[in-house]
């Protein structure tokens, strides 16, 4: 890099206090929805293979092509302005790993509240090999003017993976999750916390259940989760669910409420052991007269509520497969982290 390059950055980063890439390595395409892919500058080191399958044991096994193919089929990384013009002072950014098309489209609309009130935007994709997308959409938003961005993780917990990824981009982290993606500092930046049991998300989960109740006092819930990889991270995350149960049998007349989590990222034998407990449970209470009705703290309704029902099949049980953001708590909720940031 040239040494007047390397002055104009340094000026930069003093006057900001933002880092972020060479704005030239923002190139994007843009689709007919308005969502910008950023271009590609190069092509992926062998070295950041090596750190996925270091951090992610289950894909050591895998060819380089081979995690290229699964990441695309997990969907690309991108980001998507919601706010078309703004005179305010603060930015929104609405970090989720992407839940395809329509589940991002019904992202995109619930958090156009915020348009008016916050230069706002979506950062999408699983950030496991770049950070470009997330970079970009600040660069976009920031101008001199702006005093804070707010980062909100749409995750039900702060413990998985893909947090302590989105974290280690913002220096909030000291270790990467995936791969030594670029990292972001900036003394505007605000990370939120992960809705996890707030009372917003204990409202939210009571309300799915009573949406799909007829008898509460005949009536058990579970409630189901993605889950993380690890069984530590297992262990908090049902912890917080539990959380949510309690809460639900003190608001309500239901028999019993349970928590459970697919850990649908971990080992064949590890789901296949989380599913096996939760059929026994639907069985155990079909045979007490019980009838059991599913929700979740999932966040969107278009992500592995397919895989559920498939994993269940032929069982009884009813099944709310909504999802924590479309619900107008979810937005109060960011409205009140902001507030209270």
């Amino acid at each position: 890099m040239h040494y007047l390059k390397i002055t104009s950055l340094l000026l930069f980063l003093a006057n900001a206090s933002v880092y972020s890439m060479d704005m030239s390595s923002c190139n994007f395409d843009e689709d007919e929805f308005g969502k910008r892919y950023p271009k590609a500058m190069h092509h992926m080191s062998h070295s950041k293979y090596d750190q996925l399958k270091e951090k992610l044991p289950t894909l050591a096994m895998l060819t380089n092509e081979q995690i290229t193919n699964m990441m695309k089929m997990m969907g690309p990384n991108y980001y998507w302005p919601i706010s078309k013009e703004s005179n305010s002072n603060n930015a929104l950014l609405i970090l989720a790993h992407g839940y395809g098309h329509d589940g991002d489209a019904e992202l995109y609309e619930s958090m156009k509240v915020f348009e008016d009130e916050y230069v706002t935007s979506l950062g999408l994709g699983m950030s496991m090999m770049t950070s470009k997308h997330i970079a970009c959409s600040i660069d976009e938003m920031t101008h001199e003017s702006i005093d804070n961005i707010f980062v909100v993780p749409v995750s039900s917990t702060p413990f998985n993976t893909l947090v302590r990824q989105w974290k280690y981009i913002f220096k909030l982290e000291n270790d990467y999750s995936y791969s030594n993606v670029d990292q972001i500092n900036s003394s505007k930046i605000n990370f939120l916390e992960p809705i996890s049991d707030s009372i917003h998300a204990k409202k939210i989960v009571l309300e799915y259940a009573n949406e799909i109740s007829l008898d509460q006092n005949n009536e058990v819930i579970i409630i189901i989760a993605h889950g993380p990889v690890e069984s530590d991270d297992n262990i908090k995350q049902l912890r917080l669910m539990n959380n949510i149960g309690v809460y639900i049998l003190n608001n309500s007349n239901f028999a019993d409420v349970q928590s459970f989590t697919l850990q649908d990222d971990a080992s064949k034998a590890v789901r296949d052991q989380n599913v096996k407990s939760i059929k026994a449970f639907i069985e155990k209470s079909n045979q007490d007269g019980k009838r059991v009705l599913m929700v979740s703290n999932l966040m969107s309704g278009k992500g592995i509520q397919k895989n559920i029902e498939s994993d269940f099949a032929g069982l009884n049980y009813t099944f709310n497969s909504k999802g924590l953001l479309a619900h107008p708590l979810f937005k109060e909720w960011i409205a009140e982290s902001i507030r209270s940031h």
